[in-house]
């Protein structure tokens, strides 16, 4: 069936007001991948719907903006996001571009709408947010928000590990909660490290200023350094850890420094999505270095650390047995 302007002009009013239903809203966007003026059209389009004046007596009008920019660009992305939401609730806020990886976006029929995004196990997602900020969540990772974000704060809780670029903004604190902890960013780029599963919250700062706290005990980094949060004593201390090495993750390059062998299986599950098991118990203690910079795949792993330490690794589909040898 041939459609005309006026038909996808109509779909970007419903869209507009947060009535779109899901089969409708992609049928816009095919059409809107479909020509190369287009997009220029559907600003067009929101300029003229704005000036009828219904955007001051809209509530989710705050919590839609950066709709566009999000569809802007995916459109240089193979993967869209999975929208889960009431079609009457509104557009999303948040510009996503997931890489290597799905997005998952949630929303609740309440005046304040919270938000998810997901790096599932052995992928990477790369994440802008309303503010401009750009964040990066390694394999089996999670960031929440709100549509008050940008508005009234800019507030995030992050579950796994993130690395960060925060866009300047002194009125509006750039937060990062991880359970009990909180960053509270005073310069633009930073890791966070707060797997459930560890015992420790690790941040380090690459560039500016941040205050890692837990309660009234807080420690301030500036660039260059880390620190980390002891879980079950409730200490923070310093790090020797490099914060470039912290986040060559992003980049798909590792470079440990003193860790153990039981240290470097969990985040070589997280990259890798597979399970390790230990049928020795030797050697899960030792310290050593390791760097991966080539795009390694799990077997040459392995067999780089066979040649470091005395084990045996073997490989059965998603599972890795770790025998002594």
């Amino acid at each position: 069936m041939t459609r005309n302007n006026q038909f996808y002009k109509d779909l970007s009013f419903k869209y507009f007001r947060g009535e779109i239903t899901a089969s409708e809203e992609k049928e816009l966007f095919e059409w809107l991948k479909a020509g190369e003026n287009r997009m220029a059209t559907l600003h067009e389009w929101e300029d003229e719907w704005k000036d009828t004046g219904v955007v001051e007596n809209t509530p989710v009008w705050e919590s839609m903006l950066g709709r566009i920019a999000a569809r802007e660009a995916l459109e240089t992305s193979d993967v869209m996001p999975r929208r889960k939401m009431s079609p009457w609730i509104g557009a999303v806020a948040a510009a996503v571009v997931a890489l290597f990886g799905a997005i998952f976006l949630l929303a609740r029929p309440e005046p304040v709408q919270e938000y998810a995004m997901e790096a599932p196990a052995g992928e990477k997602s790369r994440i802008f947010l309303p503010d401009s900020s750009v964040v990066w969540l390694n394999s089996g990772s999670k960031l929440f928000f709100n549509s008050s974000f940008n508005s009234k704060d800019r507030r995030v809780a992050l579950v796994g590990e993130g690395y960060f670029e925060v866009s300047h903004n002194e009125q509006l604190p750039f937060r990062v909660t991880c359970g009990d902890v909180d960053v509270l960013v005073k310069g633009t780029k930073f890791n966070v490290s707060a797997y459930p599963e560890d015992l420790f919250v690790t941040t380090s700062v690459l560039e500016g200023h941040v205050v890692f706290s837990h309660g009234d005990a807080h420690m301030d980094l500036l660039k260059g350094q880390s620190a980390r949060y002891d879980v079950v004593s409730g200490s923070f201390s310093r790090s020797l850890q490099t914060p470039e090495n912290e986040s060559a993750w992003t980049e798909s390059r590792f470079v440990y420094e003193g860790i153990t062998l039981s240290e470097l299986a969990e985040k070589l599950s997280r990259t890798y999505a597979v399970r390790f098991h230990f049928n020795t118990s030797e050697h899960l203690d030792g310290k050593f270095n390791i760097s991966l910079r080539n795009n390694e795949s799990l077997d040459d792993v392995l067999r780089a650390l066979e040649k470091m330490i005395p084990i045996k690794a073997r490989r059965e589909g998603d599972n890795v047995y770790i025998d002594k040898r």
